[in-house]
C-alpha cells in the first residue's frame, strides 16, 4: 500500500504514489526543484528537459558511487570479521594453552613438595 504525495517540481504539479512517507518525498522534490531552479538561473537558455537529465546523470553517478563505497565497506567489514574471528580463535587457544600450563606449574609443585616432604 503506498502513499499519494502532491508535489510540484520546475513548476509542474505531480501526484505520485510511493511507499516512502509524504515528508521525506516532499523534501526530495524540494531539493529537485531548488537544484533545477539553480541550472535554470545559470543558464537561462537550457530546457527543463536538459536540466532534468542533467540531474538525472548527477543523481545516477552519485547512486553508483554510494553502491561502490558500500561495497566497498561491505568487504571491509567482512575482513574485519574474519580477523575478529582469527583473534578471538587465537585467544582461546592461548587461554587453554595458559591453563595447561598452570595444571603442568600445579602438578609439578606437588612433586617438589612430595620430594620436600620426604627429605623431613
Amino acid at each position: 500500500m503506498g502513499n499519494t504525495v502532491k508535489v510540484t517540481i520546475a513548476g509542474v504539479n505531480y501526484a505520485l504514489k510511493t511507499e516512502e512517507t509524504a515528508t521525506f518525498t516532499k523534501q526530495l522534490a524540494k531539493e529537485l526543484n531548488s537544484k533545477m531552479v539553480e541550472i535554470k538561473n545559470a543558464n537561462p537558455y537550457i530546457s527543463t528537459n536538459q536540466i532534468a537529465v542533467l540531474l538525472a546523470m548527477e543523481y545516477a553517478s552519485n547512486c553508483k558511487k554510494a553502491e561502490q563505497t558500500a561495497e566497498k565497506l561491505k568487504g571491509e567489514m567482512k575482513d574485519y570479521l574474519e580477523d575478529a574471528a582469527k583473534a578471538q580463535s587465537e585467544r582461546d587457544f592461548y587461554k587453554r594453552e595458559i591453563d595447561r600450563l598452570k595444571e603442568e606449574t600445579k602438578a609439578k609443585s606437588q612433586q617438589i613438595n612430595l620430594f620436600s616432604d620426604e627429605d623431613e
